[in-house]
């Protein structure tokens, strides 16, 4: 790579090893190409020297490899030798000729304030006495050189005397730097320097037939921690240089196209490239313009990538931009020599690959050649920091590119070909160092894009390999909307590998978990049977059963479950059933979200293993956010139907399934449970009118009695009965239906034969007010047919002998009861006599204390009363204590008692 960086002294001094193209005129001008600000350069000195009118004093400051050696020897072998410069160069031959003119040569880089310079046979130890001794006349400062002070301006006149004189001095700043650690009495070297070169310029400006120009960082940063050095000379000299940038914009082009290639095809050739890589760019431009404007900035988009590729031919200007823009923001950068030493690399790669690309764009970069890799290090710096970077995704078999490249080759040869991951992930590398001003680091999708296509390569591709290298990738980010690698892992890679460790089981545990969450509180719910014992039967109460998520019909059938109860026996309650089936694409999404989630949350524990920045928790913990959303999201959608039996109409089988689909039913806001309740609502009700349970119930002369219990049975276990969602439903149209006077109700009965008899007629309820919460579902109560309650209300009010009372504490301590006595009255009986002194009761007044135990009784004697003809006035003094509800107390109690009673005293605390 020394090929590319001039060293102006061993040029001067003719030094062997110094490759030709330096140190011989004519191949030194026949490999230059001669920029705009170069020319004017020497054309600028040479008409000064020769007399004319001027700047005497010029300063080439520039970023390293820049171009200020290359234009110093450029001023050397011109005024050295003419005659061979302009041979090699034609365009030089309009340049006025000064004739025979003395040179000098001060490199900062070679010279130094501590060792002796001996190159002219004279020992020198001072910038002024090596200028004297290659100028013939250091006994002029022999002193100042020995002292190490600085000669004023009238010894410097003399020394360099009245003929044509040409001064180059390069890397100014490097020599001061270095001297200003050597003290000379009470001051040091790099002081004493400067005070040579303020002087110096002073004098060459006045001479009339003498130039010096000399060489300066371009910025405090490639000063490299001299920046105030660099100021003080920029100040000296300040006053009566003239600054020039020997290459510019573009022109960057043309002297890398110079150096690298003796010849570059003929222009049809580049005409063809051009407008082949336009009309691509062109098509994916139009493709998604949608208005007017958009497609005229395609077209000119299009035009102008035409134009720069014959300009540029063979680079992409794209990957001539980057490397000016880019990287020309980078300190570690040389510019012009670093262009060349980079490219000069990629070209030699590729030409020993045989890589037959139309173009050198930033996609084509061979980074698994070692040279240029050493010179992409060289250029962008941060070796270290990278090196494991581009071996991770770049260069070695298993990176993520090559995963990439493999997947979208697979079935196509032409993309295996074009190997469309690392061509992506080599342009990204590309674009991780260095910005334009007023931009981040890294390279936008649309910037990116135009970079990599080539024919054959579509955006679609493109746009897909970057989504693939995302999930591959270990160290690429995407900050931004831009593509970078970052020496830091990428989380999304990390999250990844680390969801990989997860067992399938881990992860449908925590599922299930999510699933549990979404219906706590839910009544009648079975989880995930794995077979029909997962379903409880004989449970009054509607069951909805959701599936396994790998539930499948061929291995599980649906009738399994329902007509089964497991270990082979039927199940009972086949009408109090739902399946709820599983959506296998929603599961995959909720298991893959759930895997994130829980990969994210191992990374988060192990915070300080990975030394994560604060940024990079605050990520995971926004991916662990974002997959447990998704994960909740995807379990609500991961039921897809609901099936329920219904009684089949055609009598060729017991049921069919009725489906129901949830994805149609709107989801916003609403938990899976409540979309499958909605979608079984017209078939599953939480209510029944008494009309239809009395119906349902088939109470007539042939069945005149039916237990709470078998009632519930039947509407669980049949077809024909109406699906509710709790047995509730039927102890409220029970309530209503005896209040109604459509049945009756009793608790306590007996089975005699087929029948159901009451042990105690007096607790038969029929016609009078009763709520669900009184009426008891158990196989001690029964409904019964209307005219078999009246049967019962018109016997004694005095209970039959041998039947014990109630027991308050609920326990049923009765015998069984005979049988039911007859409507006649034992007063009526033939034969019988008055039992007492008399048949009839006018009055009665009660005064009696009735505990909790006792008010269903009371309910009892206060119906009879009602029931009864004659005048009732009741005086009630209640005392109740407990803790009762405000509004139920209200709505429960006193209100009744205020509608019902004329005088009302009522105190409450």
């Amino acid at each position: 790579m020394g090929t590319y960086a001039a060293n102006l002294s061993a040029v001067f001094r003719g030094r062997k090893g110094v490759s030709p193209v330096y140190s011989d005129a004519g191949r030194f001008f026949q490999a230059t190409y001669l920029t705009g600000k170069m020319s004017e350069l020497l054309t600028d000195v040479m008409d000064v020297l020769a007399g004319g009118a001027g700047s005497h004093v010029l300063q080439l400051r520039t970023p390293f490899g820049g171009g200020k050696t290359h234009s110093l020897v450029a001023l050397l072998h011109l005024v050295r030798n003419r005659a061979s410069s302009v041979a090699a160069c034609p365009e030089l031959k309009d340049i006025a000729d000064p004739g025979e003119v003395q040179v000098a040569v001060l490199s900062g880089e070679e010279l130094d304030a501590l060792t002796p310079a001996t190159a002219t046979g004279i020992e020198t130890h001072t910038l002024w006495g090596e200028l004297a001794a290659q100028l013939g006349r250091f006994e002029l400062v022999e002193e100042h050189d020995r002292t190490g002070a600085a000669p004023g301006g009238e010894v410097l006149r003399q020394i360099i005397g009245d003929n044509p004189t040409l001064i180059l001095l390069d890397e100014v700043l490097i020599y001061v730097e270095k001297a200003m650690v050597v003290a000379k009495g009470e001051s040091n070297a790099g002081r004493q320097a400067m005070l040579f070169l303020q002087a110096l310029t002073e004098v060459v400006s006045a001479q009339p037939n003498v130039v010096m120009v000399y060489s300066l960082q371009a910025s405090v940063g490639e000063a490299v921690g001299a920046e105030g050095l660099l100021s003080d000379l920029d100040k000296l000299v300040a006053r009566v240089d003239s600054k020039r940038e020997p290459v510019a914009g573009d022109e960057v082009l043309r002297v890398v196209q110079r150096r690298l290639f003796a010849e570059l095809g003929d222009d049809a050739t580049h005409q063809e490239v051009a407008r082949s890589y336009s009309g691509l760019l062109r098509k994916q431009l139009l493709a998604a313009a949608e208005t007017g404007d958009a497609r005229r900035e395609a077209d000119a988009a299009a035009d102008s990538l035409e134009e720069r590729i014959v300009a540029a031919y063979p680079f992409h200007p794209e990957l001539l931009d980057l490397m000016y823009h880019r990287w020309g923001s980078l300190i570690s950068y040389q510019r012009t020599r670093g262009a060349l030493q980079f490219l000069a690399a990629v070209v030699h790669a590729l030409w020993k690959s045989g890589a037959k690309s139309p173009l050198i764009g930033p996609g084509d970069i061979d980074f698994t050649d070692e040279a240029t890799r050493g010179a992409f290090f060289s250029q962008v710096g941060e070796r270290e920091r990278y090196v494991s970077v581009l071996s991770s995704d770049v260069t070695s078999d298993g990176a993520g590119c090559a995963t990439v490249d493999r997947t979208l080759g697979a079935d196509s040869p032409m993309l295996a070909q074009l190997r469309v991951g690392t061509r992506v992930a080599s342009a990204i590398m590309l674009y991780s160092f260095g910005a334009r001003e007023g931009e981040d680091r890294g390279v936008l999708e649309t910037d990116l894009v135009k970079s990599v296509l080539v024919p054959g390569l579509t955006r679609n591709v493109v746009v897909s390999a970057l989504h693939d290298l995302r999930e591959e990738e270990l160290y690429l980010h995407y900050t931004g909307r831009r593509y970078r690698f970052e020496p830091t892992p990428n989380l999304t890679k990390l999250v990844r590998d680390e969801a990989t460790k997860l067992s399938s089981n881990e992860v449908l545990t925590e599922v299930r978990g999510e699933l549990e969450n979404q219906l706590r509180g839910t009544k009648g719910v079975a989880l995930w049977p794995e077979a029909p014992s997962g379903i409880a039967d004989e449970r009054p109460v509607f069951t909805v059963a959701y599936l396994h998520p790998d539930w499948s019909e061929d291995r599980d059938p649906q009738s399994k479950f329902i007509e089964q109860a497991g270990k082979g026996a039927p199940r009972r309650y086949r009408n109090g059933l739902a399946l709820v089936l599983p959506d296998k694409a929603q599961f995959d999404l909720a298991r893959h979200a759930i895997r994130l989630r829980l990969a994210a949350d191992s990374l988060l524990s192990k915070a300080r293993q990975y030394n994560f920045s604060v940024e990079q928790i605050e990520e995971l913990r926004e991916k662990s956010g974002n997959a447990r959303r998704d994960g909740s999201a995807a379990i609500g959608a991961a039921y897809s139907t609901v099936t329920i039996p219904i009684r089949s109409r055609t009598g060729d089988a017991p049921y069919v399934l009725e489906t129901s689909d949830l994805r149609t039913m709107l989801a916003a806001g609403r938990a899976l449970h409540e979309r499958v309740v909605e979608a079984l609502s017209q078939r599953v009700f939480s209510s029944i009118t008494a009309a239809k349970l009395v119906a349902l119930a088939g109470l007539g002369p042939d069945r005149k009695a039916v237990t709470c219990a078998d009632l519930v049975d039947w509407f669980y276990s049949y077809y024909d009965f109406t699906k509710l969602w709790d047995k509730q439903a039927v102890a409220s149209a029970i309530a209503k239906a005896v209040s109604e006077s459509d049945l009756g109700y009793v608790v306590g009965v007996v089975r005699e034969g087929e029948g159901i008899v009451p042990r105690d007629a007096r607790q038969v309820r029929f016609g009078e007010r009763l709520t669900a919460d009184e009426v008891d579902l158990s196989n001690d109560a029964a409904i019964l047919w209307q005219d078999y309650a009246r049967e019962f209300l018109l016997t004694v009010v005095e209970p039959t002998p041998g039947v014990p009372e109630p027991d308050p504490t609920g326990e049923d301590k009765r015998q069984p009861a005979p049988p039911a006595p007859s409507t006649t009255s034992q007063a009526d009986k033939p034969g019988s006599g008055s039992g007492g002194p008399s048949d009839v009761v006018r009055v009665a007044n009660v005064k009696a204390v009735v505990e909790r135990s006792g008010l269903f009784n009371l309910g009892r004697s206060l119906s009879w009363l009602r029931d009864e003809q004659g005048s009732v006035r009741i005086e009630i003094n209640i005392h109740a204590e407990g803790e009762f509800d405000r509004a139920s107390f209200l709505n429960g109690f006193l209100e009744p008692i205020e509608e019902a009673a004329e005088e009302l005293d009522i105190n409450t605390q």
